[in-house]
């Protein structure tokens, strides 16, 4: 697994992470909560797993979720 990013601190110490990883020679993109279990960071199965090839979709969705947001300029 490559690197993960700290995306939200969740009250009860859980935390959301976005990571790439690779499985069956296609990669992923996981959004995921972790949990602690005996001091080692472990995944739960609340998030949303990906394939990069749908990367695209998510960030023009997202793009238009925050332009309808934002505030209209005068």
């Amino acid at each position: 697994m490559e690197e993960k990013i700290s995306v939200h601190d969740k009250p009860r110490g859980e935390k959301v992470y976005a990571y790439i990883s690779e499985f069956k020679g296609t990669k992923y993109l996981h959004i995921r909560e972790w949990y602690m279990d005996n001091n080692e960071e472990k995944p739960t199965k609340k998030g949303v797993t990906l394939p990069m090839d749908k990367i695209e979709a998510l960030r023009d969705a997202i793009n238009q979720l925050l332009a309808k947001e934002q505030p209209a300029k005068e």
